[in-house]
């Protein structure tokens, strides 16, 4: 070898200068932006999607999106459908009440405890009433029934007769004891409804028409209004603390393992020097927004298919209750309509928006480690901090117009699950939602300018451990 090719192989800068020159300087890089940029997504959204871990995880969440929508549904209808019910026996021992037979008396007795009229034999063809009503005959063997009560065999038995003066006694016989007598769940409805009968009884000895009779029970003029600003319906109130919670634990999880991936993913390709190669072909500014493009695009289609199977599923819930439970269908009815649809599309986009703002600084700190270990350490802080907003999210539930949790609210690092706390609660306006995008859109443009200059020279500073003073040079630009 020649002196002069040797002189010329000595003045060679060594590979980490030469990409610090090249980057420097400007080259090819730089003039192919949004390619390089596209190319570093692509890849790392399909080297996300096609792990198995991925769509495992992906399969099993969408089950258990699917069984969490169709629960209520389930518990209603297996409810609705039980055979255990409150037997019941009505001895009547008083004659005619108000002017009915036993058949009478029955159907009066089914409207008022089951709302809806049960024949004599307490059986309903629509289902199982939750009382089984039964009229035994005046006479019957007293000391028989009530032992059927003793034993559990008939839970209720009610004895009506009649006092000298006319009027009506009734007496209720049960297994609960004495001490637990003021709990029994059946006893007030039963007293309720022997009040409405010793009232038609009264008005039809006193000779008083069925219409003036009725007239007793019409209901008065009513009226309610609402002086505050929540209007939403109950159902919807249920479903926005649901999918609110829901969301916040989604947002949690998604923003920390993809953010975590992202510093991972850079500090393997710094430890195992691929990063001098990549800042050849691309700058460090477009490796860290590509990667966080590609993390983000694979978290972001997986959130979207829960939200999307997620609404689905709780738009089924009203045909299949119509088809399970016929007109019958009650109970928690979640809707899923207006605000709670709004709710839904807003958590993709707190999440994105959450995610492209925790993934610059994720980045930014993956790049400052020499080995893949030590990133549990240094995320930490970032972790810890967004966990202020997770925390707030759940225990400003209780007061979610408090000026503190608002003031929490419009801070973009935890805006992503204060203000879903807060929309699931209907405390929001419009315009706070438009505040808190703009704001958040704001953080993440400086945030990616500064995570930019960090994370560029964490990248080309091998073997370097960097100080708290460099630090602060390389963030104001120095």
């Amino acid at each position: 070898m020649s002196k002069k090719s040797g002189a010329v192989l000595e003045r060679e800068p060594p590979l980490r200068e030469q990409s610090a020159l090249t980057i420097s300087r400007g080259g090819a890089a730089h003039q192919h932006t949004l390619r390089n940029i596209g190319l570093i997504a692509g890849y790392e959204f399909r080297k996300r999607v096609r792990q198995r871990s991925f769509i495992i995880v992906t399969i099993i969440m969408l089950v258990l999106v699917v069984l969490g929508a169709c629960a209520p549904t389930a518990i209603q209808y297996f409810t609705a459908t039980s055979s255990s019910q409150t037997k019941m026996v009505v001895v009547n021992n008083a004659g005619p009440i108000a002017g009915m037979n036993d058949a009478a008396l029955s159907r009066f007795i089914g409207t008022a405890l089951n709302g809806t009229a049960t024949p004599a034999t307490g059986t309903n063809t629509s289902g199982n009433p939750p009382y089984s009503i039964r009229i035994a005959p005046a006479g019957s063997s007293s000391s028989s029934l009530q032992k059927q009560v003793k034993d559990g065999a008939l839970s209720i038995l009610l004895v009506l007769d009649r006092a000298p003066n006319g009027d009506m006694h009734f007496t209720y016989y049960t297994n609960t004891s004495n001490s637990s007598l003021s709990e029994d769940p059946h006893l007030a409805r039963v007293q309720a409804f022997a009040g409405q009968l010793n009232v038609l009884d009264k008005a039809s000895r006193l000779g008083l028409t069925p219409t003036q009779t009725a007239s007793l029970f019409a209901q008065p003029a009513f009226s309610a209004v609402n002086t505050g600003q929540n209007s939403r319906s109950v159902a919807d109130t249920v479903t926005g603390y649901i999918l609110a919670y829901v969301g916040i634990l989604l947002i949690f999880m998604s923003i920390y393992l993809y953010g975590y991936g992202v510093a991972t993913g850079v500090a393997e390709e710094k430890g195992s020097r691929i990063m001098e190669i990549l800042v050849n072909a691309a700058t460090p500014f477009q490796l860290m927004v590509g990667k966080i493009v590609g993390i983000g695009a694979a978290g972001l289609t997986q959130m979207a298919g829960f939200v999307v199977v997620g609404i689905g599923a709780l738009l089924l819930q009203a045909p299949l209750k119509a088809l399970l439970l016929g007109s019958s269908a009650g109970g928690l009815n979640l809707d899923v309509t207006g605000a709670s649809v709004t709710l839904l599309l807003l958590l993709l986009v707190y999440f994105l928006l959450g995610f492209l703002l925790y993934a610059t600084l994720f980045a930014a700190v993956g790049a400052l480690v020499k080995r893949q270990e030590a990133v549990q350490n240094v995320v930490q802080p970032v972790i810890w901090f967004f966990m202020v907003g997770y925390l707030v999210s759940f225990i400003g539930i209780s007061s979610p117009d408090a000026a503190w949790v608002k003031v929490i609210s419009y801070i973009p690092f935890w805006t992503p699950t204060t203000m879903l706390m807060r929309i699931g609660t209907g405390a929001v306006a419009w315009w706070e939602i438009a505040l808190t995008i703009a704001l958040m859109l704001v953080a993440i443009f400086l945030c990616a300018v500064i995570s930019a200059r960090i994370y560029r020279y964490g990248v080309l500073m091998y073997g370097q451990k960097p100080g708290l003073r460099q630090l602060v040079k390389v963030v104001r630009g120095a």
